[in-house]
């Protein structure tokens, strides 16, 4: 431990930053005594002395790999200190050493991700300023690692162990709905396919699978749909609405298990909730994808006669309200001229695709409205549904007078 006082030790440090600084051979022995000094001085017990370690790392650390563990491991022992005023100063020298050595992006975006468990409010909010400017420095990079705090691990955890992934990962969400959201929107994530995009955009597809339905929640309302690269004609959202789909197929499956004589949709409804958001409620989607996986999974009558009045009211609302949206998308589109490819816009895809749905809605329509007048428990028929589904017969009925009297 060095003997001298703290104001002799300032002095000693200052002038010898001086003389380095002004050394013009980037690998002096100068310059490298002049590193290991200020890897010793983020161990000191003066608060003062630390922070100049922390704030002078940057200009020496890239001319001497042999001592860059050593610096760097400083630099997060100053985040770890007992004194808030030198773990702040720890948090911006990470963004130093970021942005002098790009290759330590990775590592230290991962150590502020851990970072953001801090019980210090302060304290996160420099934290997340320092995640802000690494996504700067290098987005892929950055929501890669962030990512990878979202995405469970396929292997199994104990108990505090998964409570605390848990919590990081609740951090991390929130982190990408909040703080970071506008750079998402506006630079990094703003182009479908660009390398930044597709990191953030597969991951949190992978994330949506394994997921509690509050997590994927967040995730497509807050993250996902407020994306640049998710409006239409941009393909993200029928990507998206496929996701979720395969979510409520397979939660459909154990839900109402074959040969059970009834189930319920508890579990399936958070995802088509969100299905409905992203297809009726923003048009991110065409709607008449969401309507054919209504008539195949949820509105045969074998299916409808296993649901309880609730799930099954669920149902004939969920379907007159994607029919409407799916029919409007379609009564809009103007008529197309026999040299229009409508493989390549949205409307005229699903207009297309409607067509075909619009024929059959007769059918599906007849068995609803029977469900709904065979309901035991009458307070819990749909009404406005009802109207919905009687209004597109009035639509569909003339176009099709033959198949359907």
């Amino acid at each position: 431990m060095d003997s001298r006082s703290l104001v002799e030790q300032e002095k000693d440090i200052k002038d010898l930053l001086r003389r380095a600084e002004r050394t013009p051979v980037k690998t002096s022995a100068l310059r490298r005594d002049t590193l290991k000094r200020l890897i010793d001085l983020a161990h000191s017990p003066h608060s003062s002395l630390k922070i100049i370690a922390a704030t002078n790392f940057k200009l020496f650390i890239k001319d001497f790999p042999d001592l860059e563990d050593e610096a760097i491991n400083a630099v997060y022992d100053l985040c770890e200190d007992p004194v808030s005023s030198v773990r702040i100063k720890g948090y911006a020298a990470i963004v130093d050493v970021s942005r002098e050595q790009q290759k330590w992006v990775k590592r230290n975006a991962d150590v502020l991700v851990q970072l953001l468990q801090s019980d210090e409010p302060e304290e996160v909010t420099f934290v997340k300023r320092a995640l802000t400017q690494h996504l700067d420095m290098d987005p892929s990079v950055t929501l890669g690692v962030l990512c990878d705090q979202i995405v469970p691990p396929d292997e199994p955890l104990d108990e505090e162990e998964q409570s605390i992934r848990d919590r990081l990962r609740s951090l991390v969400i929130a982190f990408l709905a909040g703080e970071a959201r506008r750079s998402l929107v506006e630079r990094h994530a703003s182009t479908p396919g660009s390398p930044a995009e597709e990191v953030l955009v597969s991951g949190l597809f992978r994330a949506i699978a394994k997921l509690s339905s509050s997590d994927a929640d967040v995730i497509v309302k807050d993250i996902l749909a407020p994306l640049p690269s998710f409006r239409p004609p941009s393909p993200r959202g029928k990507e998206l609405l496929d996701v979720l789909l395969t979510q409520a197929r397979a939660l459909l499956k154990s839900n109402l298990p074959s040969g059970a004589e009834s189930g319920s949709l508890q579990d399936t409804r958070y995802y088509l909730d969100l299905a409905s958001f992203i297809t009726v409620e923003r048009h991110l989607a065409p709607a008449s994808h969401l309507l054919h996986f209504y008539y195949s999974h949820l509105t045969p009558k074998l299916v409808l006669g296993r649901l309880s009045d609730d799930d099954q009211a669920y149902v004939i609302g969920r379907v007159a309200e994607t029919f409407a949206a799916c029919d409007d998308v379609a009564t809009r589109t103007p008529p197309m001229g026999p040299s229009t490819d409508v493989r390549g816009t949205r409307d005229g895809f699903e207009a297309a695709d409607g067509a075909a749905l619009r024929k059959q809605f007769p059918d599906i329509c007849s068995v609803l409205l029977q469900v709904f007048a065979d309901m035991t428990s009458p307070d819990q028929r749909p009404w406005p549904a009802c109207y919905t589904l009687l209004q597109g017969l009035v639509r569909v009925g003339p176009r099709f007078p033959a198949s359907h009297t």
